[in-house]
């Protein structure tokens, strides 16, 4: 049987490598059996042991770790994975068998997102195409945030306060978290820079809509350069020159979205900035959903408890 590794996001996203029976090797370093160009990942970060049509994963004492259904691996100790179940090391998210494929979500060039002004590209777009150090720290504190045992509420808002921190255009930022398999939103986590009108409209409902209906981020750099559209009128009224809002999305479930938006100039990001947080729903939506989990299973046990 063909058992396949499949990277989810990332400079490798899409990447899909065959296990060999034995032992596979993944990590950052070029002399593994399978090579994940991220800083976040070690050297030699992780070892998948294939026995038949079974496999088991060790993390070799990584610097970020590895994260499987709901925990932190011990370091050397080993774990049987399940197909379809995604594998976090450090920011970048891995997953074994065929049904991974789904969870790949696309470029934004096969979205037909217009992230570039039409008028010739954001301003001084060319200077910041050059490598970013502040990239690299912004998502080293995210992987350092994941580590952490934070509610929910707390994970969001240290979440958004990097986020607004490493976007110095953006204004605004949103976790809107919906019930699983409805469109009902069930937690907002919001932070603002500075006072933008009514501060319980922390974002433009209409986006988050349509990202968790399309399962696909919406871009738009511009609204003064962007076709016209029931979206783009709305934007106006709400006074929103820019909005980026990529979905949450755990093994084929919406969860919800981030939102980032600008009020008082267009272009809040670049091509770059969607890329990277595409790349970063994928870790965000598996620290969430077991944070979730993990909350549940306590309620669960109080009440069980109680009871008694």
């Amino acid at each position: 049987m063909l058992l396949q590794l499949y990277v989810l996001n990332g400079p490798n996203r899409g990447e899909i490598h065959g296990l060999i029976q034995g032992t596979n090797y993944v990590g950052r370093s070029m002399d593994n059996d399978v090579r994940i160009e991220d800083r976040t990942v070690s050297r030699k970060h992780l070892r998948i042991f294939r026995e038949n049509d079974k496999c088991f994963i060790t993390d070799l004492k990584s610097r970020n770790g590895t994260f499987y259904r709901g925990s932190f691996i011990t370091p050397g100790a080993t774990v049987e994975v399940e197909q379809g179940f995604p594998i976090a090391l450090g920011m970048a998210v891995v997953c074994v068998g065929e049904s991974c494929a789904d969870e790949i979500m696309p470029f934004p060039e096969l979205l037909g997102l217009g992230v570039e002004s039409k008028q010739g590209g954001e301003p001084g777009s060319e200077k910041r195409r050059k490598p970013n150090q502040k990239r690299m720290e912004f998502v080293l504190k995210l992987a350092d945030v994941f580590k952490e045992n934070l509610s929910i509420r707390e994970t969001q808002e240290k979440i958004l306060r990097h986020i607004l921190r490493f976007l110095k255009r953006i204004d605004r930022a949103s976790f809107v978290l919906i019930e699983p398999g409805t469109p009902e939103t069930r937690m907002v986590t919001s932070r603002s820079k500075k006072s933008h009108g009514d501060p319980s409209v922390a974002y433009c409902r209409e986006v988050i809509i349509q990202v968790v209906k399309t399962r696909r981020p919406i871009v738009v750099s511009d609204v003064e350069t962007e076709q016209r559209s029931k979206l783009v009128d709305t934007l106006k009224v709400l006074k929103i020159l820019s909005v980026m809002c990529v979905p949450l999305i755990y093994r084929s479930q919406i969860l919800g979205a981030i939102y980032v938006d600008s009020m008082e100039r267009p272009y809040g990001f670049r091509r770059d900035d969607l890329l990277l947080f595409m790349d970063l729903s994928q870790r965000v939506a598996i620290a969430l959903e077991n944070i979730r989990m993990v909350s549940e299973l306590s309620s669960v046990a109080d009440s069980l408890a109680s009871d008694d």
